[in-house]
């Protein structure tokens, strides 16, 4: 609403070449400003006084609602949660830089080694700044802010039934440009061009990717929020963090049979192509399903954490379906506290995958092409595990009950090209 024109965007890079050597120098850096996301923006059309979110809640361990009927709803009367925003939050951006030295190794491969790393400044985050402190009783009494008034000369909607311009509330999910992200990664890289049949890529990164806050638009295995938004601080640990990963592709084309007659024909035009990746887990928070800390949260969210035991997370027995983790290393926090288990602390299966693709190519006149393809998707039928069932408080708690990735597959594809 309120654009700062003074935002600066550098972007620079520098490569040298060393002699006759083979070697090239490479950096750069840059500033990158993110799009403003109207979602933001359109959460206003679902708070009062054109939308009512309203929700019944008690003391999680003493029920206290009766039923579940709301009555009509009216402006200063109905308790509501509404999302808000600040207008003149600063823009949100990213600072990267880059570094790498490559080698030619021939007149077609190269092989590179740099580092990329990344700085993420004033993203947003979900800051629930009316949850009621830890502890017994009803929810609402506990909160720290009771009402909300209209600014003044506030146009509301006919029809409307007012009681009142100050409103009672309850949750307030508060989206505010105060989020920081943390990534390093060191790669390497190598390269052939088309070469004797043979075209490759090959890539092999070590990384760690940090941030201080849940991505709350798309998280990943945590809650969306915070789990005590009176220590944000608590709140920082591995993101969407892949330490290893390493990738493979090739396309390589099948030398036939040089001599003359039926065998050449049989034997020509075909290609061998190959997708091959691997990679360690995503790390996931171990959670309690429910608001067992009786703070408040909204729907659907479940952020407070178990508590670590002691015991060993990974011990004998355990990397299995039936026992990713030692489930003994975690328990429900005591009623009306928080857990003190950190975000994402712990890590699910790795990922193992290739394709490969058989092809034959037919040259039918001289702009026409017919070609046959075979396709195998996970050709060595590996099995990826999902990610373990990481709520403390439910039986099937450490298990894996769902796979990555589908099995084999197996596609047959013709294609004329003209």
């Amino acid at each position: 609403m309120y654009p700062n024109k003074l935002d600066f965007a550098p972007r620079f890079g520098l490569t040298h070449e060393f002699g006759n050597t083979g070697f090239i120098w490479r950096m750069g850096y840059g500033m990158f400003y993110t799009p403003v996301d109207l979602n933001t923006w359109c959460n206003q059309l679902h708070n009062v006084p054109l939308v009512f979110p309203e929700t019944k809640q008690s003391d999680n361990f003493i029920p206290s609602i009766k039923g579940f009927n709301f009555a009509p709803p009216v402006l200063g009367k109905t308790v509501v949660s509404y999302a808000a925003f600040d207008p003149h939050a600063p823009a949100q951006y990213v600072q990267q830089a880059t570094a790498s030295i490559e080698k030619s190794l021939g007149t077609a491969t190269t092989i590179e080694i740099g580092y990329v790393g990344e700085r993420g400044f004033h993203l947003q985050q979900a800051h629930l700044i009316n949850n009621a402190p830890p502890g017994p009783g009803l929810v609402q009494p506990r909160r720290p802010y009771k009402t909300a008034v209209f600014a003044p000369g506030t146009v509301l909607p006919p029809g409307l039934t007012v009681a009142s311009t100050t409103i009672p509330i309850s949750s307030i999910n508060m989206l505010q440009n105060t989020a920081r992200t943390w990534y390093d990664a060191g790669y390497v890289n190598v390269r052939r061009r088309y070469s004797h049949g043979l075209n490759l890529l090959a890539n092999y990164t070590y990384a760690k990717d940090l941030s201080d806050a849940p991505d709350f638009r798309s998280p990943m295995f945590e809650s969306s929020i915070p789990q005590n938004n009176n220590d944000l601080d608590a709140e920082k640990g591995p993101a969407c963090d892949i330490r290893h990963r390493f990738s493979l592709s090739a396309v390589y084309e099948i030398p036939g049979y040089k001599g003359a007659g039926l065998a050449r024909k049989l034997t020509s035009n075909w290609e061998l192509s190959t997708i091959f990746q691997v990679q360690s887990g995503y790390p996931f928070t171990i959670s309690v399903f429910g608001d067992t800390a009786n703070a408040g949260t909204l729907l659907g969210e479940n952020p407070i954490r178990a508590n670590y035991t002691g015991q060993p997370v990974f011990g004998p027995g355990t990397g299995t379906a039936q026992e990713w983790f030692n489930p003994g290393a975690f328990s429900v926090p005591v009623a009306y506290t928080f857990g003190n288990v950190g975000r994402n602390t712990v890590y699910g299966p790795g990922m193992q995958d290739m394709d490969v693709a058989l092809v034959r190519n037919f040259v039918l006149t001289e702009r026409t092409r017919f070609q046959i393809r075979g396709e195998f998707f996970n050709a060595l039928n590996h099995s990826n595990l999902g990610t373990p069932n990481r709520f403390v408080n439910e039986p099937q708690f450490g298990t894996i009950t769902d796979a990555a990735t589908p099995g084999r597959e197996v596609q047959l594809a013709a294609r004329i090209s003209f």
